[in-house]
């Protein structure tokens, strides 16, 4: 395989949305767009690099996830020629509540208002206004965000995120039928919402109260107290009358994890099946012997990354720690003929022409991975 890596542009300089109504259809969304444009050179040049334009997998994590199922959804995205043909979501989904942006008018004011543009009307006298704006004085701009939340992210513009995009579900999912699909999480996804203290002693039961409260009321509009008994009955242990921080903690976490990550990325893996195309899905749970994180709390949000970039093949790679174990080396070799042979052929178990483990020890051999249901 050839891999690609892109930059493209992010928070403000890339989701700045200054439209004055969603269905005049103006590009909004400069960080999908650059995501597009990097595709379609792609298309038009991969082949000078051993690549074949015809056969492309996307990959993201987390926000990056997010993105491209933006892009699997997006009516900018051409379907023929096809830029790509199979996507890979570790961690991430365009119906998580963080994933978009759903108030960004609010966002721009607030922008304009920090650099003293607010006296303009949202459109192209905003965007003239704050384009006579020193750069690090927009960079530099604190804004009030709800906890979980962003400012500038992917939004609704009409061009590459539709106005349909959450409430139209049925027309969401047909557009995935075009792609293969392998997503998948950890068990951890929100361990980092949470400080070392709350890691290492636990939780009281007004700090889980006070975090129930301000996820729920940041993330939806009405019934906010039926919401948060629903909540507490489905995650709280009734049956121990005393309770631990840690065990307040744990349940915490599960919590955030399956309404942040889980329940979004099985959403849109449920939609994905009932197309014709395949659907794969994974939980990496295996927590690195010697790395960074409590072991107690199961594995985090991002700990499969270095697996999947083969960081314990290759010593001193840059951002990953060296000292892997030796069945670690081999979990990487096994995470990366699966992405691989996804890749290839949309199936991650072998087939002609991918890579096979059958010539390391049985104890390493990938097991037959089985499509979604």
């Amino acid at each position: 395989v050839v891999v690609v890596t892109v930059n493209f542009r992010l928070g403000v300089l890339g989701f700045l949305n200054t439209n004055e109504n969603p269905y005049l259809r103006s590009i909004a969304n400069y960080g999908l767009m650059d995501q597009i444009a990097a595709l379609h050179w792609l298309r038009e040049n991969i082949g000078n690099y051993g690549g074949d334009p015809e056969n492309v997998t996307i990959f993201g994590h987390g926000t990056g996830a997010a993105c491209i199922n933006f892009l699997m959804s997006s009516r900018a995205v051409p379907k023929k020629p096809k830029l790509f043909h199979r996507a890979i979501l570790m961690s991430g989904s365009s119906l998580a509540p963080w994933a978009m942006v759903r108030d960004p008018f609010k966002y721009t004011r607030d922008l304009a208002t920090e650099l003293n543009c607010s006296h303009v009307p949202l459109g192209d006298a905003m965007k003239s206004c704050l384009r006579n704006v020193p750069m690090h004085n927009i960079m530099q701009a604190q804004l009030r965000v709800p906890e979980y939340y962003y400012a500038f992210g992917p939004s609704v513009d009409g061009v590459t995120v539709d106005t349909d995009h959450i409430t139209n579900r049925q027309a969401y999912g047909a557009r995935l039928a075009s792609y293969d699909l392998l997503f998948g999480l950890t068990p951890a996804e929100a361990f980092f919402y949470f400080n070392n203290q709350d890691i290492k002693v636990g939780l009281e039961m007004e700090e889980q109260d006070r975090i129930l409260r301000t996820f729920i009321r940041n993330t939806y509009n009405y019934h906010l107290t039926e919401i948060l008994a629903t909540v507490i009955n489905e995650y709280r242990d009734w049956d121990r009358p005393v309770r631990h921080p840690v065990t307040t903690r744990d349940e915490t976490l599960q919590l955030l994890s399956d309404a942040l990550y889980a329940a979004p990325a099985l959403h849109t893996g449920n939609l994905h099946t009932s197309t014709s195309s395949s659907t794969y899905f994974y939980v990496f749970d295996h927590q690195t012997k010697n790395g960074d994180f409590d072991h107690r709390v199961g594995c985090v949000h991002g700990e499969e990354l270095a697996y999947v970039w083969g960081a314990p093949l290759v010593p001193n790679l840059a951002f990953f720690k060296s000292n892997f174990t030796q069945p670690e080396i081999k979990l990487a070799e096994t995470v990366l003929s699966y992405w691989t042979n996804f890749a290839t052929t949309g199936n991650p178990n072998r087939e002609s022409g991918t890579i096979s483990r059958e010539d390391k020890p049985r104890n390493n051999r990938a097991v037959e991975w089985p499509q979604y249901e």
